[in-house]
């Protein structure tokens, strides 16, 4: 019954504690010292991480941070509710052949509930269709990118000349 407490009540530090006060586990009081050293050291980690993005984002236009909602197709999603298409890249309609497994794709790389970073395009801030258009990060990752280097998109060369994003890398690569 205590060990169906302690599995049902989470993971990490809130299991370290339940197993030393039931007396569980073998634990003793420097493994736990340990468990906490661990979480106020790698918390920082993360918030430094999420510091070094944000200040990655380039030129003026906005830069925000949020939380999927929507995986709409291979090339728009939501975040916080707000439409966001990806620049420079595009991917076929969910119709369209290849359509669905673009989505998929991005939804297993992103799913819903992941943090992303949104650097909105500078040369596309009039938005497309109500989107807001930009370079998204999630999990480590530009998804703009990887849509392309999975060759479940196309890159959208009619941008490339107004698009702030035209001369990195991952745009270079696949055309502009």
């Amino acid at each position: 019954m205590k060990k169906d407490l302690v599995i049902g009540i989470g993971v990490g530090v809130p299991v370290v504690i339940i197993m030393i006060l039931i007396g569980g586990g073998g634990h003793t009081s420097l493994d736990f010292e340990r468990e906490i050293e661990k979480v106020i050291i790698e918390e920082p980690k993360q918030t430094e991480l999420t510091q070094s993005l944000l200040q990655d984002c380039s030129g003026t236009a906005r830069c925000i941070t949020g939380t999927v909602t929507k995986i709409v197709d291979g090339d728009t999603i939501h975040v916080d509710g707000e439409s966001v298409r990806f620049a420079l890249a595009s991917a076929p309609e969910l119709s369209g052949y290849g359509g669905v497994e673009s989505r998929n794709f991005i939804q297993t790389i992103c799913p819903i509930g992941s943090n992303v970073i949104v650097d909105e395009d500078d040369g596309q801030t009039g938005e497309s269709f109500g989107r807001m258009i930009g370079v998204i990060y999630c999990n480590g990752m530009n998804l703009n990118a990887e849509l392309l280097d999975a060759d479940l998109g196309y890159l959208e060369n009619r941008f490339c000349d107004s698009s702030e994003f035209a001369s990195d890398p991952w745009a270079q690569k696949h055309g502009c």
